[in-house]
C-alpha cells in the first residue's frame, strides 16, 4: 500500500469522524495529550477519570483509529494521534473564535449596519443620528449608500440593506416603516433677489423667474410642476444640477431661485445667506420614514440603529412625528 493511499485513507477517516464527534470529545483528547495523564486531564476538565476514558474510547471508535499508546506508563500519542491533534486544536481554536465573535456581535462591540437614503437625507438628517449611534457603539461599522427613491424599496425587499429613509410610503407589503421627521418644500433665493423683501410670494409672481432644480425625478419635483400648471404659470427650469449643495451655492450667487427641502437650508437661512419664502397657493409637506423589511432577521447592530431612530423621532417635538406601532 503506497504512502499516498495511506494518507488519503486517513483523511477520509478523519473527515467522517468530524461529522459525528462532539467538541467535548476533542477537549478530552487535547487535554490528555497536553497533560500526558488521564488523571490530570480529568482534574483539568473537572470530570472523573472513568468519564475521560469513556469519552476518549468513543472518539477512537468514531474515527476508527487508536490515538494513544496505552502500553506505556504515560499515554503517548500514536502517529495517527499526533496527526489528529493538529486538527483537533484547529477546530477548538475555531470554536473559540466563533464564540468570541458572536459575543462581540451580541454585545455590540462589533458588527455592521447598512443604511440607504437620498442626498438630502444623507447630508442633513443622518449625520446627527449617526453621531448619536457612534457615541453608544463606537466599534460598529456604518455603511451609508446614496440611493434613489425609486430603487431603495427594491434594495430593501431584496434584503440588501438594513434600513432606508424615504419621503413616501412604499407599496410593498413586506416593508415596515415608522415616521421620523416632518419636512417641507420651501422656495429659496439670494438676499439680493428682488423678491427677498416681498411680504408675500404667489406662484403667479414666479412666471418670469429662472429656476435651478435637482436633476433627479422625485415626488417633490412633480408637485411643483403640477402647482405651476394649475395656476397656468410657466416654470422656467434653466439649470439642473446633481447635488443639493451645488443648488444652494448657485442660489446664493443669485443665478436663480429654487425649491428645496427645508432641512437642507436651515443653517444658510440662520446665517442669512439664503432667504426662504412660503409661496401662497402651494404647500408640499412630506414625512420622512424609516423603512425596513418586516421579515428580515436584523443583527444586533441594525436593531440598535432602528431603536435609536425611534428615540430620535421622539426627541424632536415640533418637526417630528412618531407612532409607537408599526405602520
Amino acid at each position: 500500500m503506497s504512502a499516498e493511499y495511506t494518507c488519503y485513507r486517513r483523511c477520509v477517516v478523519y473527515a467522517k469522524g468530524l461529522i459525528s464527534m462532539e467538541f467535548s470529545q476533542l477537549e478530552t483528547f487535547a487535554a490528555i495529550a497536553s497533560e500526558r495523564s488521564f488523571s490530570r486531564a480529568a482534574e483539568r476538565l473537572f470530570r472523573t477519570q472513568p468519564a475521560i476514558s469513556i469519552a476518549l474510547r468513543k472518539l477512537e471508535e468514531e474515527i476508527g483509529v487508536s490515538l494513544f499508546d496505552r502500553s506505556k506508563k504515560q499515554p503517548e500519542l500514536t502517529a495517527a494521534g499526533a496527526e489528529f491533534l493538529s486538527y483537533a486544536q484547529r477546530l477548538l481554536s475555531l470554536r473559540q473564535e466563533t464564540q468570541d465573535s458572536m459575543t462581540a456581535l451580541t454585545s455590540l462591540h462589533a458588527g455592521k449596519v447598512s443604511i440607504a437614503a437620498n442626498e438630502s437625507t444623507s447630508l442633513y438628517l443622518l449625520p446627527q443620528m449617526i453621531l448619536n449611534y457612534r457615541k453608544r457603539y463606537p466599534n460598529i461599522k456604518i455603511e451609508v449608500s446614496r440611493s434613489s427613491s425609486e430603487r431603495l424599496p427594491r434594495d430593501l425587499s431584496e434584503r440588501n440593506l438594513d434600513c432606508g429613509i424615504l419621503s413616501y410610503r412604499p407599496t410593498n407589503p413586506e416593508l415596515a416603516l415608522f415616521p421620523i421627521l416632518h419636512d417641507e418644500l420651501t422656495l429659496i433665493m439670494s438676499p439680493k433677489h428682488p423678491l427677498a423683501k416681498a411680504r408675500t410670494v404667489r406662484i403667479n409672481d414666479l412666471g418670469n423667474e429662472h429656476f435651478i432644480a435637482h436633476n433627479v425625478k422625485s415626488p417633490a419635483r412633480v408637485k411643483v410642476i403640477e402647482a405651476f400648471q394649475r395656476h397656468n404659470t410657466p416654470l422656467n427650469i434653466t439649470i439642473e444640477l446633481s447635488t443639493m449643495e451645488t443648488i444652494k451655492r448657485f442660489v446664493e450667487m443669485n443665478i436663480g431661485i429654487g425649491f428645496v427641502p427645508r432641512i437642507c437650508v436651515q443653517r444658510e437661512i440662520q446665517e442669512e445667506k439664503l432667504v426662504a419664502k412660503q409661496v401662497q397657493g402651494f404647500r408640499y409637506r412630506r414625512t420622512l420614514l424609516v423603512v425596513y423589511h418586516r421579515q428580515k432577521t436584523h443583527s444586533h447592530a441594525a436593531q440598535a440603529f432602528l431603536d435609536l431612530a425611534r428615540e430620535f423621532a421622539r426627541e424632536r417635538p415640533g418637526d417630528s412625528l412618531y407612532e409607537a406601532q408599526l405602520i
